[in-house]
C-alpha cells in the first residue's frame, strides 16, 4: 500500500463474505445498491471500486470534463458581480452537493 493509504482489518466470513467499513466505503464512492467491480492490481493487492471509476475510464471522464467546460466556457464574465456560490447555484440548478 501506498503511504497516503488508510488500512482497516477485518475477517472474512466461512461464506467469503467480508465488511468494508463505512469510512472506507464512503471514501471509495461505494453506495448500497450500485454495481462495483473487484480487481487485483500490480502489487497483488485486492481493489474494490465502484463500476465506471477505475483507470480504464480515465479518458471518458476527460472527455466528458473537456464538453462541459466547452459548453460553459465564456458564460460567466460576472458583471453583477456574484459570489461563488451564487455562480455555482447557477451552474448546478438545485443539486446540493
Amino acid at each position: 500500500m501506498n503511504a497516503h493509504s488508510k488500512m482497516e482489518t477485518g475477517t472474512m466470513t466461512s461464506k467469503g463474505q467480508v465488511l468494508i467499513p463505512k469510512a472506507m466505503r464512503d471514501a471509495a464512492g461505494l453506495i448500497p445498491g450500485q454495481p462495483y467491480k473487484v480487481a487485483i492490481n500490480e502489487a497483488g493487492q485486492v481493489v474494490i471500486a465502484p463500476l465506471g471509476f477505475g483507470p480504464e475510464d480515465a479518458e471518458e471522464r476527460r472527455r466528458r470534463m473537456r464538453e462541459g467546460l466547452r459548453a460553459i466556457a465564456g458564460r460567466y464574465h460576472n458583471p453583477e458581480g456574484l459570489s461563488t456560490d451564487e455562480i455555482m447555484r447557477e451552474l448546478r440548478g438545485d443539486y446540493q452537493p
